[in-house]
Order: structure tokens, then C-alpha cells, then sequence
């Protein structure tokens, strides 16, 4: 399985969940982790699934995540398996709204196939910094989401 983790980061928070997320997947194949800046639409060739994950900010994602996804025709990410997280503080999504909500309809609207539900982990404080135990909780999800795609590449017949 090649899987690509790509991030946006303010303050280094969702770039350790990001890191925690892609040491998992190390265990179910070849893992490359790009900040948002650095990709562009080649960079997701290949990839059998997308791991997406940014800030929370203004109740939304980050511009450069939104157009980096906005840059996706319908059904081009057709095949690929995905996923969407966030970076957020501790408050009913309603109050502090959720990149992953806006990462994961983006996805959708690409064609990609959500794998797991999406997920947020949480920060604290000014400057922001991840809640005790996050980066645990971050371990652990990589595991689910590296379990679940194994599990649903294991049922797929191989090519003719």
C-alpha cells in the first residue's frame, strides 16, 4: 500500500499528529508525509490512499488546503481510498467548526472513498498546543485506518 499523509501546520500541532498518523502506515507499505505547500496534483499519482489533515481556523480549513483540494475534478481521486483529520480546540464542532468536515466533503466531491470517518484531535491554549495524550490517540487511528485499508485491499481480487 502507498499512502501519501498530506498536512497544513501553524504551529508544528498538526504536523506530530501528521507524523504519528504516517509512522503507522509505515507497517502496511511505502509512506510519503508532504506539507500543503509542497504538493501538487502529481504528487497524489499512485497513491492508494490519502491521508489529509489541517487546522481548524476561521471554522473552516486553511485556504491553501481548500485550493489544493478545489484543484480535484469530480471523480478524479475515483480509486482512492481516504481519509480526513483536523487540529481543533475542544469545543462542540458547531462552536469551533472542523477542517476535517470541509477536507472530507472536498474529498467526496473528488470521488475519493472515505475509508474511516473522519477525526479531529484537540489543542490547547496560546499559542495552541496538543492536548495531553493526542498524539496516543493519533497512534492508535493510524493503526485503525492501516488495519481497515489492509483488510479492504485483502477482499479485492486481483487484476485480470
Amino acid at each position: 500500500m502507498n499512502s501519501l499523509v498530506i498536512y497544513g501546520t501553524r504551529f508544528g500541532n498538526t504536523e506530530k499528529i501528521s507524523r504519528a498518523i504516517a509512522e503507522e502506515l509505515r507497517s502496511s507499505g511505502a509512506v510519503k508525509s508532504l506539507l500543503i505547500e509542497e504538493v501538487d496534483d502529481s504528487s497524489v499519482k499512485g497513491a492508494d490512499l490519502l491521508v489529509i489533515g489541517g487546522p481548524t481556523e476561521n471554522h473552516r480549513l486553511t485556504a491553501p488546503m481548500k485550493q489544493f483540494l478545489e484543484s480535484f475534478q469530480p471523480g478524479a481521486l475515483e480509486s482512492v481510498a481516504a481519509v480526513a483529520f483536523d487540529t481543533r480546540y475542544r469545543k462542540p464542532r458547531w462552536y469551533s467548526g472542523s477542517a476535517a468536515g470541509g477536507i472530507s466533503k472536498l474529498l467526496r466531491r473528488a470521488g475519493a472513498r472515505e475509508v474511516i470517518p473522519q477525526e479531529s484531535f484537540f489543542v490547547r491554549g496560546q499559542p495552541a498546543e496538543l492536548e495531553w495524550g493526542e498524539l496516543e490517540r493519533a497512534t492508535a487511528w493510524g493503526k485503525a485506518l492501516a488495519e481497515k485499508v489492509e483488510a479492504a485491499q485483502a477482499t479485492v481480487p486481483p487484476s485480470q
